[in-house]
C-alpha cells in the first residue's frame, strides 16, 4: 500500500506541474514522533528546502496534531496538500480509529517495558544462581 500511495502521489504532483525533489517513507505508527523520514522532512522544511508537501491523508504525516504541523510548516513557507485517495471518513469512524491507535501505541510501550523488566530480572536471577553455585 505504501508503494501504491507513493506512485499515486508522484503522478498527482507531476500532473499538476510539480517537480519531486524528495520522497519520505516511514513504516511506523503515525503516533511515533521518532521517524527518520518525518525528522528529515521537518529539518528540510525548517531550512526552507521544501515548498510543498503532498500526503495521501492527514494521518500519514501524524496521527494527532496535524494542525500544528500545518501552522509550523506555513511559518517556513511550506504548504501541505492532502490528496485524499478516497472520500473523507465520517467523524465516528475517524474517532474510533484514533482511539484504537492510542490504545495500540500505549500497549506496545507497556509490553516493551515489561519485556525489558523481565529480561533484566532474568539476568539478575542468572547472576544470583552463579553466585550461589560458587
Amino acid at each position: 500500500d505504501l508503494d501504491n500511495q507513493e506512485k499515486i502521489l508522484k503522478e498527482y504532483a507531476i500532473s499538476n506541474g510539480y517537480k519531486i525533489d524528495y520522497v519520505f517513507k516511514d513504516i511506523a505508527s503515525g503516533m511515533n514522533e521518532n521517524r527518520n523520514g518525518l525528522n528529515e522532512l521537518i529539518s528540510l522544511v525548517i531550512n526552507h528546502k521544501i515548498n510543498k508537501v503532498f500526503i495521501s491523508y492527514k494521518d500519514r504525516l501524524t496521527r494527532f496534531g496535524y494542525d500544528y504541523f500545518e501552522k509550523i510548516f506555513k511559518q517556513f513557507d511550506t504548504e501541505i496538500e492532502v490528496v485524499n485517495l478516497t472520500k473523507e471518513e465520517d467523524f465516528q469512524t475517524e474517532f474510533t480509529q484514533d482511539l484504537i491507535s492510542i490504545i495500540h501505541h500505549f500497549s506496545m510501550k507497556m509490553y516493551s517495558n515489561r519485556r525489558k523488566e523481565l529480561k533484566e530480572l532474568s539476568r539478575k536471577l542468572k547472576e544470583d544462581k552463579e553466585i550461589d553455585n560458587n
